[in-house]
């Protein structure tokens, strides 16, 4: 985390927090308006990575049931999730960090985006291994999948503590 902290510090300075925040906002406006509803109009089903508790059959199934072209789809999402995760992480860092300077919260979305890039490399794997059912990782993205969203929600739950405690 000692590698981490400077960047997450940068990321604090306003101008630099305000961008990170409007470029946060874009990503996810591009998840949620464009990628995550063609692939469920493709397969009828959310992107793996948006399903809290999805088994290893249960993706398969989902692979195997929307064709190339979810795959393609899902191709484009893990390309985009490449990004992504390092964005949020320095700006939900940050954002702890205006909070609650030296604190011990910020590297929560750190940890999120970790197991996000676990998540994806499996997810990317197993894309690539298709039409291969490899277990092991499958299973790595079904424990990464909740482990992101816990340490997410974690932060999430932290901005609003500290922000409300801050109002006092």
């Amino acid at each position: 985390m000692r590698v981490i902290q400077p960047w997450v510090q940068a990321a604090a300075r306003p101008g630099v927090f305000f961008v990170l925040g409007a470029v946060t906002a874009v990503f996810m406006a591009v998840f949620a308006a464009v990628l995550v509803p063609a692939i469920e109009l493709a397969s009828g089903a959310p992107p793996p990575d948006v399903a809290l508790l999805q088994t290893p059959a249960d993706f398969f199934a989902w692979l195997r049931s929307g064709g190339a072209e979810v795959r393609r789809l899902y191709g484009l999402f893990l390309v985009a999730d490449t990004f992504y995760p390092v964005v949020y992480a320095l700006f939900l860092g940050a954002w702890l960090w205006r909070l609650e300077p030296w604190g011990r919260l910020w590297p929560l979305p750190v940890w999120a985006a970790a197991a996000d890039y676990v998540e994806n490399l499996a997810h990317a794997l197993l894309l690539y291994a298709y039409p291969a059912e490899p277990a092991a990782p499958a299973v790595v993205a079904f424990v990464a999948t909740p482990v992101k969203w816990a340490f997410i929600a974690l932060t999430l739950l932290a901005l609003l503590g500290r922000a409300l405690g801050r109002r006092r």
